[in-house]
């Protein structure tokens, strides 16, 4: 599910842009962008996300907005510097000579740049000062992206249920069809019967009933139609629910998918093809929709 939320904090001399957003995936893909001198909270800002969030592509970005007193905390080591500087300038007249557009860099990202900022051991001020500040604020997004998902889930619990409400019409219309569908069937086995009476002057009646009770119970859509009514009830009850259950109601989804297909390929009626047709597109639809499911 999609949701975004942002903010700042004044963390002891340094003021910090926090951003936190999510698209859809179907498993959790957590990426963390981080200043270095933050890199020692990765793992902790990771178990903070993963406790509240369990499905989606999610992005968490930290940066510094200003410099304040910053430069009494942190050093600036010049050898990585000028390090960085000679290979972008590599870089720049490589692009150059291959008439390749480079987008201008600003002072700030060389701050983003591992081993340029070095703690100063002379500061009184430790990294872990700043700590509960940063974990804090986190909470405070992440929960703010979660309403914004739940507010999106809310429109979607609409949608998903409208498409169940239709299917669940469909197979009431498909299992209408079977009598006149059976009459159908047995004139086709009729004609076929009497094609093949006419053609041969020996026939074992016996074995023709036996075929016939074969290709009739081949044919049979009852148990297809039941468990579609069985999965529709069973994602009814998800889509009731509070947890987290988006993956079962992709697993459930293919199932009705695969037994929408079965009762296609039995069909050998028009009528019930065609609402065959109809809820393979409404589980597809369905299944599309899923994906944004937490």
């Amino acid at each position: 599910m999609t949701g975004y939320a942002s903010g700042s904090v004044q963390a002891n001399s340094v003021l910090l842009d926090f951003e936190i957003k999510s698209v859809n995936s179907k498993n959790l893909d957590l990426k963390i962008f981080l200043p270095e001198y933050l890199s020692v909270f990765e793992n902790e800002l990771r178990q903070i996300v993963l406790k509240k969030i369990s499905r989606g592509s999610v992005f968490l970005k930290i940066k510094l907005n200003q410099q304040t007193e910053y430069q009494n905390n942190y050093v600036l080591n010049d050898k990585v510097l000028q390090n960085v500087f000679e290979k972008i300038e590599n870089i720049e007249r490589i692009c150059d000579e291959k008439n390749i557009p480079l987008e201008p860099l600003k002072a700030l990202d060389f701050l983003a740049v591992k081993g340029v900022w070095e703690e100063n051991k002379n500061s009184s001020t430790n990294i872990d000062d700043i700590k509960k500040i940063v974990l804090d604020k986190i909470e405070e997004l992440v929960v703010s992206l979660l309403q914004t998902r739940k507010k999106e889930g809310q429109g979607l619990h609409s949608i998903l249920s409208e498409k169940l409400s239709s299917l669940i019409e469909l197979r009431k219309a498909a299992e209408k069809t079977l009598p006149a569908r059976s009459n159908h069937l047995k004139k086709n086995f009729k004609s076929t019967i009497d094609g093949i009476i006419s053609e041969t002057s020996k026939i074992d009646e016996n074995k023709v009933e036996q075929e016939i009770a074969i290709i009739a119970i081949k044919l049979d859509i009852t148990e297809e139609l039941d468990r579609l009514k069985v999965h529709i009830e069973s994602m009814q009850d998800l889509l009731s629910s509070s947890g987290v259950v988006g993956k079962k109601l992709d697993f459930l989804s293919q199932e009705l998918n695969r037994e929408v297909n079965t009762i296609c390929s039995k069909s050998q009626y028009s009528d019930l093809t065609k609402l065959g047709i109809e809820m393979k597109t409404v589980v597809d639809q369905f299944r599309e929709q899923i994906q944004n499911v937490e």
